[in-house]
């Protein structure tokens, strides 16, 4: 997988800096870390962009709480098990659904606008995959308002250092120990940020596909960094793709959420039928995967780069005032959403797999900590339920901090003033067009590692991987380079293991293996570097 460090350093001759705590990546996962932390640690937040540029500032969709008196606990952790098809760790299930209710129960109390229902009391919404309404949102803008309510919180804490436009290149490790990160700050000098504790929460992985709805930032960096620092990780075959992205041809793709299905709204083939009636109970509510597959069905037989979402059977005023953000964003693509079909195509959306954790989001590696989306703690199985994200981001994090005293005590902050630590290996000079490689690299996971799989297909996708990997070695010329080299290792990591999983489950499907294997394959894939 090429060498330990994608740069060659040297601790005694760059500026460092010591915290308790440093927590990469500014997303629910690593906000809600800072703000656990804060009133005890000294805490430095590093972030890739700005503060709001990540994922969770573009979830249109909820957060699942079993918050209503038809609800329970109970039923959200049976839909979040069938959802995950067999793979789900139902202790990590289980905290979600429990202590998922007083972490939002604690965002109400301190502001968050979450939609209230006309009789009182927050209004819920149903999405795919749920037995009931039990969604909490913010118009179609939920993840706006909690990320911007979480940084306005942790600019009020008076003992974090936070800093913007930080490329976090590698994590640096010793004795099996991680005491910190190198980084590249805005002006592209190189720093070293060093801390007691580290917790990953950088995001996903969707850029390494031509479609997604992720941030361009979102090209897999924590849990390639990790994996290169002798992390394990796990499930890295299972990726989900959203059914309904407004199909186009930029990059993030503009996400239409669930919530729209959730409401009433259909999806309709090139003949205007409803292909997911008789497929699934909950027809168009079905699960991510089940929706994705037989959209694809359809559009094969439509010979159609995509399908149709229909609200016009749902007022315009409705639609204007709960769904405001997507309404006005159809219109600017030349479509009325209360009177145009819609056309939507699947795109690579999230991750389930990521950097192995326990549920307290420790990994393999002493100090070393995971959270969000970066991080597998077998929540999800083989595939998300709809709205588990932003939650997952939540309680884990809020659990990562109450863990961290014990392992805290375990190192002090002296010895960290006085570590040293060099890398340095031979690179060999590329010329390297970034951009098309990426592209290249892109295009290859879209036909051959996306919604359909085969044997021959990965095997293709691994040719071409193998081809590119002499960048790894080489001498990089820029933040972009290295983002290229992070993508090799996730495309690998991703194609490799669904190459190994000769079955389909959740997300994962073999069409030269169609049917799920529990005598073989009702297990996980964990690799590692030796």
């Amino acid at each position: 997988m090429g060498p330990r460090y994608l740069i060659n350093f040297n601790l005694k001759e760059i500026e460092t800096s010591v915290s308790d705590l440093l927590v990469i990546g500014s997303g629910i996962a690593g906000l809600t870390a800072v703000l656990k932390a804060c009133p005890i640690y000294e805490v430095t937040l590093l972030t890739k962009s700005k503060l709001k540029e990540a994922t969770t500032w573009y979830a249109q969709g909820g957060v699942a709480t079993a918050i209503s008196e038809e609800d329970s606990p109970h039923l959200h952790f049976e839909d979040t098990m069938a959802a995950g098809a067999g793979l789900n760790d139902p202790k990590a299930v289980e905290i979600l659904v429990h202590d998922g209710i007083r972490t939002i129960n604690e965002l109400i109390l301190k502001g968050v606008d979450f939609d209230k229902a006309v009789e009182g009391g927050v209004r819920l919404a149903r999405e795919g995959g749920h037995s009931i309404s039990r969604i909490l949102h913010s118009g179609d803008t939920t993840g706006s308002e909690i990320q911007s309510n979480l940084v306005k919180w942790v600019k009020e804490c008076p003992r974090v250092n936070i800093c913007e436009d930080a490329f976090v290149v590698d994590l640096l490790t010793k004795d099996n120990r991680c005491i910190g990160a190198l980084v590249y700050d805005i002006e592209g000098k190189l720093k070293a940020y060093l801390a007691r504790a580290v917790i990953i929460a950088t995001g996903g992985v969707g850029q390494i596909y031509l479609h997604t709805t992720n941030p361009s930032i979102c090209t897999g960096d924590g849990i390639a960094m990790a994996y290169r620092a002798g992390a394990e990780v796990m499930d890295m075959e299972f990726i989900q793709f959203h059914p309904t992205a407004l199909d186009g041809q930029e990059n993030p793709r503009f996400l239409i959420t669930e919530a729209l299905r959730g409401e009433g709204a259909y999806l309709r083939d090139c003949k205007g039928e409803r292909f997911m009636v008789g497929v699934h109970p909950k027809e168009e509510l079905a699960p991510r995967d089940i929706v994705v597959r037989e959209m694809i069905k359809a559009m094969k037989r439509c010979k159609s780069q995509h399908v149709y979402l229909d609200a016009t059977h749902i007022s315009a005023d409705e639609l204007k005032e709960g769904f405001a953000n997507i309404w006005q964003r159809c219109l600017e693509s030349g479509f009325d959403l209360s009177k145009n079909l819609i056309p939507v195509s699947p795109v690579a959306h999230y991750i389930m797999g990521g950097i192995k954790t326990d549920v307290d989001g420790k990994t393999n590696i002493a100090g070393l900590y995971a959270s969000g989306e970066t991080a597998c703690s077998g929540v999800h199985g083989a595939n998300r339920l709809a709205s588990n994200s932003l939650l997952e981001g939540l309680v884990f994090s809020e659990r990562i901090v109450n863990s961290l005293t014990e392992n805290l005590e375990k190192i002090d902050r002296k010895n960290l003033e006085g570590a040293f630590l060099s890398y340095s290996v031979e690179r060999k000079k590329l010329q390297v067009d970034v951009e098309k490689e990426k592209n290249r690299l892109r295009l290859t996971m879209s036909e051959n590692v996306g919604v359909v799989r085969s044997k021959e297909g990965l095997e293709k996708a691994l040719k071409i991987i193998d081809s590119m990997k002499e960048i790894l070695g080489a001498k990089p010329t820029s933040m972009s380079f290295l983002e290229l080299e992070n993508m090799i290792i996730i495309a690998e990591l991703v194609t490799r293991t669904a190459l190994m999983r000769e079955e389909s489950r959740g997300v994962h499907f073999r069409e030269d293996f169609p049917l799920t294997d529990n005598l073989h394959w009702k297990k996980h894939i964990v690799l590692k570097i030796f």
